[in-house]
């Protein structure tokens, strides 16, 4: 087993645009973390330094060399023991030199090297953990933030820049670290490919990636397996009254079937189920945080705590809506079978212009009319929580933004799809990368500016943030315009990408 040949195993795992995506991110995350040390001040420093680039490396665990378990897999069931140990050799060499590098650049820089390394090594079983447990694990990752808050106050657990921290942060990572090899040793000596439900693990998700150049599985998946992969209670219940020639619009969307079909109330009820249960954790987990960070009433308390988990899962479950939206539509647009054809020949649609007219009115309503109520909701309980820890305008603002652009970029996506004008994979991740960025910034941004020691950056930062969500806007425009020009020119919509 030669040492270049470990070194390959997760390039040659993976596909290219995901090679160089993950080259991008850590890249990235590097420089900005030699941004963060070269501009930051004081003795803890190297603490904001080190998570900037750990932000990097736990992305990096989580969604590439996560990967070289699929190729082990392989290498089992094909009984080439010789590749299966270079697999588990590559896993063992990257995981040092993702610990052992930060750890020896800081520690040589005044930083403190054993908690450099503990926090390096929590990135690397953190982000295993995230794809090989079960996927309704992965769901509760988005409450870790708050949750790290209320137990500091709950049970005194020490700040990272405290050294105590040494001792709770090495018997997480060990229980963690024991967690990843367990999983990791049954997905490898599991007899079934379970790829769907949320009982499976994310990383066998990763194998339709090689299917049809896409970097998405999700897009790989047609109707009937995204219907499979929910349990018998969350099925749809449709409701096919008023449709025909006489409602182009209603027939349209029950065309486009998933998310789009018109449904019974039990049906929209059922549908919403998995949006519900996160927004009823975020309300707990925020009156924690609250609890732990103002010495309010228990009235005050809770109504913090509801308005913030309110705001919290608004903004990932608008997130999520965006996601299906535009994924649904792709799926429709990028097989060349006869779905569209047969869309283009149900009576009553008229010439193109009106058919145009038509579909993005399917297309389009709905979602739309859902964030623009996500973002009421979220608007209210933001000045509900405003009120009580005493938020700036600008900051509600900063609040209410990501929800906006997650509708712009759902217009934008669909257009461009519709239009033919879809972007390549690696200038759209130039594009959608900043978005997230910009968007859970602009979630954790405000929540550094309450409690009992608010972080005097976050106003300076602020303005940067609004300046950036301007040029996004622009950047979204310009796709939508360019996604709107295509449909035009288009002699028919129902065109096959």
């Amino acid at each position: 087993m030669r040492l270049n040949d470990v070194l390959l195993v997760p390039w040659c795992a993976t596909r290219r645009p995901l090679r160089w995506l993950s080259l991008i991110v850590v890249t990235g995350s590097t420089l900005g973390a030699i941004a963060v040390g070269y501009f930051a001040h004081g003795p803890d420093w190297w603490l904001a330094s080190s998570m900037v680039y750990f932000l990097g490396a736990a992305y990096a665990w989580a969604f590439w060399l996560s990967s070289v378990l699929l190729l082990a897999i392989d290498a089992r069931k094909l009984r080439l023991p010789g590749l299966q140990g270079a697999a588990h050799a590559s896993v063992l060499l990257y995981g040092f030199l993702t610990i052992a590098l930060p750890t020896l650049v800081l520690g040589a820089l005044g930083a403190d090297a054993s908690r450099v390394a503990l926090l390096a090594a929590s990135a690397v079983v953190g982000g295993l953990a995230f794809v090989l447990l079960p996927r309704w694990c992965a769901m509760l990752v988005g409450f870790l933030p708050g949750l790290s808050v209320s137990m500091r106050h709950f049970f005194q657990l020490p700040p990272f820049s405290d050294p105590r921290w040494l001792s709770w942060g090495a018997l997480a990572l060990v229980a963690l670290s024991i967690v990843d090899v367990l999983r990791w040793r049954q997905l490898l000596h599991s007899d079934t490919d379970n790829e769907l439900g949320f009982g499976s693990a994310m990383v066998m998700q990763f194998r339709r990636q090689g299917i049809a150049g896409n970097w998405s599985g999700l897009q790989q998946m047609d109707s009937g397996q995204l219907i499979r992969q929910r349990p018998d209670w969350m099925q749809p219940r449709a409701d096919l009254r008023r449709t025909g020639p006489q409602s182009p619009v209603r027939t349209l969307r029950v065309a486009l079937g998933g998310w789009y079909m018109p449904k019974t109330v039990a049906g929209h009820l059922r549908a919403a189920a998995p949006m519900l249960l996160p927004m009823l954790l975020a309300v707990a987990v925020m009156a924690l945080m609250f609890a732990g960070n103002h010495r309010t009433g228990a009235t005050n308390t809770t109504l913090i705590g509801f308005g913030a988990g309110l705001v919290w899962g608004v903004l990932v479950g608008g997130l999520v809506l965006t996601a299906i939206g535009t994924v649904l539509i792709g799926q429709r647009w990028q097989r060349a079978n006869a779905e569209l054809p047969l869309l283009a020949l149900l009576p009553g649609l008229g010439d193109a212009q009106r058919v145009r007219r038509s579909l993005l009115r399917a297309a389009l309503t709905m979602p739309l009319v859902t964030q623009l109520l996500l973002s009421a909701a979220m608007l209210g309980a933001a000045l509900v929580a405003a009120r009580f820890v005493h938020l700036g305008g600008v900051t509600v603002l900063l609040i209410a933004l990501p929800q906006l652009a997650a509708a712009g970029t759902m217009v934008a996506q669909v257009l461009c799809t519709l239009g033919g004008r879809k972007l390549p994979t690696w200038a759209g991740w130039l594009i959608y990368v900043p978005f997230f960025v910009l968007y859970f910034l602009s979630i954790f941004l405000p929540a550094t500016m309450v409690g009992k020691h608010p972080w005097p950056g976050a106003s300076l930062a602020q303005p940067w943030l609004l300046a950036a969500w301007v040029a996004m806007a622009v950047v979204l425009v310009w796709l939508a315009r360019r996604g709107w020009r295509g449909l035009l020119a288009r002699p028919h919509p129902f065109m096959p990408n």
